[in-house]
Parts: C-alpha cells; structure tokens; sequence
C-alpha cells in the first residue's frame, strides 16, 4: 500500500502560483537612468556657469579690464590654448585667456604686467594676482584653485561649510603661509547683483521645487522624500544665498520691500528645517507603500544631486 506524492503535471511546488522571488540581481536600467541625468545635471551647470561668467566678462568687467579672449570649450581648441604660452603679452594690465571643460566652468590663463596683487574680475569675484603668469581653476561648487609657478593655493568664494574643507583638500592653506607667495585674497561680488552668482542660486532652489512639487501632485505625497535634496545643498553652497537672500530677497525687491539685516540665516535655517520634516513626512508615505514604482529611483536622483552640482 503506498501513498502517490506528486506536484502536478509540471513537477514543481510552484505550479500555479507566483514565480519565485529572484534575488541578488541589480536594477541597472534605472541606476543607469539615474546616473545619467545626474551627469546630465553636472553638464548643464557647468554650461550654465561658464555662459554667466562670459556674459559678464563680455560686457564690462570691473576694476580692471585687461584683454579679455573667450575661447569656448577645451576639447575643441586644443591647439589654441596649447598655443597661448607663445603668444605676445605686451598689454599694459595684463591678457586673460578663459575657456572651460566638463569637469570645470571657467578656466582662466592670466598674465598680470600691472603688479604684484593687482585685482582681476573673474566674473563672481575680483581676485589678486601675483606678477606674471597665473592660473586660475573656478569649480562648480564655487571654489577656485590659483596656480602660479610650482605654487598652489584654493579658496571657498563661496562660503558653504563643505566648500571650506574641499579647499584645504585642493590646497588651500592659511593665507600667506609658509613658503608661500601667494595669498589667495578675493572680493567677491554680492550674490543679489551678480548674474554669475544669483541666477545659479535661483536655479538650484527653483527648478527643483517645482519637480518635486509636481511630481508630488501627479505620483502622490510620498515624493516629498526628494525634499532631502535641499539638505545636501544646505552644507554644499552657501545657505544664505540659496535659500534666503537670493529668492526671498529678490521677492522681496519686486514688491518694493528689502531683507531686514540679520534675517538671512535664521530664514535659511527655517527653511532647511521645513524641507526636511517634508521629507521625514514624505520616507513615511513610502513606507505605507504610497510611492510608485519608479519613486525610490526618483528621490535617488535628487538626494545624489547636490553632489553632481558641486563636483
């Protein structure tokens, strides 16, 4: 007497039910679609950054107005930026060659005849130059790197708390240290009335609330986890600007009214604090499974993008 033990016809337990789980495999499709629009969001501010500061330039520069040349984009002009060193440089003030690449909005070749610490407009900023010959490297998280000789020296001209320690990472020392001629000594201009420094900040604080706002109203709350993204920029670029003085103070302009003293950084911080209880509030949607499919990838994308902003 024996007892028939079977599956079924298809001889497995799994016969009319769900396939089983796989694991251990990679989404690469949307990771692939999430690190190409954050290369796609690097390219476009580097563009962005680099036609600011050529419009600025183009049009009258402060302080001092040496010959200015806009090349364009390094990978194209290789053979004139390899040329520039055998070029003649008789001007009075001084010649800037500036031209960009993927990883870097402006590149500027200087050569100062007018002095030892004669400033330079750059675009965002007015920076003291050694005599002679110089480079200067502006990056997009609002550093720059001066190179002049063997010498090396980086600043954060763009006062964010992670710039100051990505400087000193690049060689930014304490001004006029040791064995040092150069000081690094900048001006920069302020933020509410220079386009290379105001329409960035009002890019980066814009553009992304209305995707996310939008994105909220068509796939549901549980997008406004993407709200970490202005966490990232809280420390990357500086607050005050970003979410303070550039676009509550140039509403504040547009109806007649000024930014009380002292009111940019409590506001900035009021604000950072108001994203991220969105956020908070927006990663319990998603646990309650009121986030679509695509979410996760979505709110990757803007929690990774401070980072392809300021690299």
């Amino acid at each position: 007497m024996g007892v028939k033990a079977g599956a079924g016809e298809g001889g497995s337990i799994y016969s009319g039910r769900e396939p089983r789980p796989r694991h251990g495999r990679l989404p690469l499709l949307p990771l692939l679609a999430v690190a190409a629009g954050l290369l796609l969001a690097h390219g476009l501010n580097v563009w962005m950054q680099w036609s600011l500061i050529r419009r600025e330039l183009s049009g009258k520069p402060l302080f001092h107005s040496p010959e200015y040349t806009m090349i364009g984009l390094a990978a194209l002009h290789r053979g004139e930026i390899a040329a520039l060193g055998r070029l003649p440089n008789a001007a009075p003030g001084g010649r800037i060659f500036a031209y960009f690449s993927p990883l870097c909005p402006a590149v500027f070749l200087a050569w100062n005849n007018a002095g030892a610490g004669e400033f330079f407009d750059l675009g965002p900023l007015l920076l003291a130059l050694p005599a002679g010959a110089s480079r200067i490297d502006l990056l997009p998280g609002m550093v720059f790197v001066l190179r002049h000789g063997h010498e090396v020296v980086a600043r954060n001209y763009g006062g964010s708390i992670f710039g100051r320690y990505w400087a000193r990472t690049l060689g930014g020392g304490p001004p006029g240290g040791a064995g040092t001629r150069l000081t690094g000594s900048f001006l920069l201009k302020p933020a509410t009335e220079s386009p290379p420094l105001r329409i960035p900040y009002l890019a980066y604080f814009v553009l992304p609330l209305a995707l996310i706002v939008a994105l909220m109203a068509v796939h549901g709350p549980g997008m406004a986890a993407a709200f970490f993204y202005y966490a990232g920029m809280f420390f990357l670029f500086d607050y005050e600007s970003l979410f303070a003085a550039v676009p509550l103070g140039g509403l504040l302009r547009f109806a007649g009214q000024e930014l009380p003293a002292g009111a940019t950084r409590p506001l900035a911080v009021v604000l950072v604090l108001l994203f991220l209880a969105l956020a908070v509030s927006g990663l319990l949607r998603w646990r309650q499974r009121e986030m679509p499919a695509s979410g996760r990838w979505i709110v990757l994308f803007f929690v990774l993008l401070p980072l392809a902003l300021f690299f």
